[in-house]
């Protein structure tokens, strides 16, 4: 397992690395997890110590040598990305000063800590895939390299209903959703579910 893996795919988009090379890093990085059995998170990654026992480990294994190389380059980006002081995970949609609005703003979507979770979206990802749960669309099918591992990540349960000790579950509680899915399940004070949302794009396109 790789903590935050498409959050890492994104930091090295963002330092200039083209986004099929990037994605292959997440895969290095799999291989590396799954061939050593670990997983590679804040703790076990946390040093150039670390990373040099890992690619010790993997030297033993009859992976070939390029690979090797490549799950080093790997493992090496991912401290960076790891070291560095990560800002909380905010979607265009969202407003992160509620106070101050441009000219022409009319309307702020609010979504919740729950959603911005890294380990929670990553999780849910994980689990349900890339798919929008409502009208089915894939980033990556839609816009190719650029659509890699880009999907929303939508609360189902109520937003009132939470509290501080709520302990949120990525399989039940968490879904991918598209942008514009996701907008339409933040648009009133009583959104509709998931179904409602479905049913209600099937009676427009039936029209």
């Amino acid at each position: 397992m790789v903590e935050s893996e498409f959050e890492y795919i994104e930091f090295l988009v963002q330092g200039g690395l083209q986004n099929n090379s990037a994605y292959s890093y997440g895969r290095y990085l799999e291989a590396v997890s799954r061939h050593l059995d670990i997983n590679l998170n804040r703790s076990t990654v946390a040093s150039d110590r670390q990373v040099r026992e890992i690619l010790a480990r993997l030297s033993e294994t009859n992976l070939a040598e390029r690979y090797k190389n490549n799950c080093g380059t790997a493992l090496r980006a991912y401290l960076r990305f790891l070291g560095q002081e990560q800002s909380e995970f905010r979607y265009p949609e969202e407003i992160s000063n509620p106070g101050n609005f441009v000219e022409g703003a009319i309307k702020q979507i609010t979504v919740n800590s729950y959603e911005r979770d890294r380990k929670a979206r990553n999780k849910a990802i994980e689990i349900h895939g890339l798919n929008c749960f409502v009208c089915t669309m894939n980033f990556e099918k839609i816009y190719g390299e650029i659509g890699i591992g880009f999907i929303h990540v939508h609360h189902l349960i109520p937003l009132h209903t939470i509290d501080n000790t709520y302990q949120v579950n990525p399989e039940k509680d968490l879904v991918p959703i598209c942008p514009n899915c996701h907008a339409m399940l933040h648009r009133s004070n009583k959104p509709p579910t998931i179904e409602q949302l479905k049913d209600a794009m099937r009676k427009q396109k039936s029209i």
